[in-house]
């Protein structure tokens, strides 16, 4: 059985948003080459201003308003209040550059894989012509820059309080259950010199 290991709590969020806020332009490009391999009309001169349109409008639009509605639980800040100091008991190891390219690689795949699928959904129901790719590439985009202006509240609370916070788990997919901190690499050599 796999051994938990500590991953780094602002490093994951990090690669999660940039990872949504990556996602956005890739998406606008997918439903453009989708539509203009569509046999019927191909890709009309419309498609351009209507798609940049619903993707600014839904951005600007879902910006403020995940911002309100992620606050103060959704965010990666809302679970610092969760976070138990690390005893070291079982000793956890950190992550290796390793675990992070593989889980950085499935998060973006799947991220990716699952934005399309929901683009292709809305573009059944709604049917081509900009609209729907704007709109799911907008609010990906919103969402992401939501996560990294939490991200950088994160590192900021992380200095001020000399903590590193961790998800202690197998995989991070696992990153609510299990939240710690270990004091900072210069706070820990000065209670290892204060306690010696």
């Amino acid at each position: 059985m796999a051994r938990e290991k500590l991953w780094n709590y602002a490093r994951i969020s990090r690669v999660w948003a940039l990872t949504l806020v990556a996602a956005a332009p890739v998406l606008l490009l997918a439903g453009a080459l989708l539509e203009a391999g569509d046999p019927k009309d191909g890709l009309q001169v419309s498609w351009i201003p209507i798609a940049l349109g619903s993707f600014a409008s839904a951005a600007l639009v879902f910006f403020f308003l995940l911002r309100l509605w992620m606050r103060p639980t959704a965010v990666p800040t809302g679970r610092l209040d969760d976070a138990r100091r690390d005893k070291g008991k079982p000793a956890l190891a950190e992550a290796t550059t390793r675990d992070w390219r593989v889980w950085t690689a499935v998060v973006v795949v799947m991220l990716m894989f699952g934005s399309f699928v929901m683009m292709m959904f809305l573009i059944g129901i709604l049917g081509g012509g900009g609209m729907a790719e704007g709109v799911v590439a907008g609010v990906l985009l919103a969402w992401g820059l939501v996560t990294l202006e939490d991200v950088r509240r994160l590192e900021a609370i992380e200095a001020d309080e000399g903590r590193t916070y961790y998800a202690a788990c197998k995989r991070p997919v696992a990153v609510g259950s299990v939240l710690v901190w270990r004091a900072a690499a210069r706070d820990a050599a000065t209670e290892r010199t204060a306690t010696a």
